[in-house]
């Protein structure tokens, strides 16, 4: 795991720094024993065995002890999101903002996941409000957990599955393949798209959640400013709650922040694809 703060220096670094400033010392003394002292030399060589045999056993004592504190740690914040059922918010949240989507140098990065570090900040205010009050270090022990869990799998269902290809999907197609998707997430879902359809292709309703989605089926091309506008628009034309637009390519720039502006959600094809390895078991290139 890359650390979000490179200058922390940890335990292993002190160690072999230690290591790396006595080891010269300690030769140079050796040296100068077998010079003028044999005898004496055979004494400070054993002195150094015993040293680093003694050295090398707290290594790993010390090891196994951290270990078990770690798993400890890591197994009481997991319950504690278990019980509070907020498993599927905490991988709601690195599924929307886990893949770099926001360019920032102070970031959470894990295997290909980078997460802002504002959006860690929300995150930890959101756990708060729900009574749970979890530290930094807390907040990356429960990222990580999720993200290397998730990972394994993707993995796992990657070599079970056929991989399909979007190049052979058309917009209907598309649409369709949306319709499955989010009912597996447990929505109710109804499809609208057809001509004159006011920027919207699918309404997906879960409990007071109502969203609106835009499918853009592309292959060479971006999605620009115009798939916020429509969905924008059709937003308040279907009276719905939220905005979605989702691509099997990806978004510009200029969309992008857009889409900040009006608070519309944009899923650009790298969270497709989990999002469809994890709830349909299908995997698309």
């Amino acid at each position: 795991m890359t650390r979000r703060y490179e200058n922390e220096e940890s335990g292993e670094d002190i160690l072999r720094n230690l290591i790396i400033t006595i080891a010269p010392i300690y030769i140079v003394i050796l040296v100068f024993k077998w010079l003028t002292n044999k005898n004496n030399f055979w004494i400070w060589l054993l002195y150094g065995v015993i040293f680093l045999v003694i050295l090398i056993s707290c290594i790993i004592i010390w090891h196994k002890i951290k270990n078990k504190i770690s798993q400890r740690k890591k197994d009481h914040i997991i319950n504690i999101i278990k019980q509070a059922g907020l498993e599927e918010y905490i991988n709601n949240f690195i599924l929307r903002f886990g893949l770099g989507q926001e360019k920032s140098k102070d970031t959470f990065k894990i295997r290909n996941y980078s997460i802002d570090q504002n959006r860690i900040n929300d995150l930890q205010d959101f756990l708060s409000q729900k009574q749970i009050k979890f530290s930094t270090s807390d907040i990356d022990i429960l990222l990580s957990y999720y993200i290397e869990k998730r990972e394994k799998e993707v993995t796992f269902e990657s070599i079970k599955v056929t991989t399909r290809n979007f190049s052979e999907l058309n917009g209907s197609d598309f649409e369709k393949l949306l319709y499955r998707l989010f009912e597996a997430m447990g929505y109710t879902v109804q499809l609208i798209g057809k001509t004159g359809d006011q920027g919207g292709d699918l309404i997906a309703t879960r409990d007071q959640e109502r969203t609106i989605i835009q499918a853009k089926c592309y292959n060479d091309t971006n999605a620009g400013n115009s798939a916020v506008q429509e969905i924008v628009a059709a937003r308040n034309h279907y009276n719905c709650n939220k905005a979605t637009v989702i691509t099997t390519s990806h978004f510009t720039k200029e969309a992008i922040e857009l889409a900040k502006t009006n608070n519309v959600d944009l899923i650009p094809r790298e969270v497709l694809q989990k999002m469809l390895l994890d709830y349909l078991h299908e995997s698309w290139n």
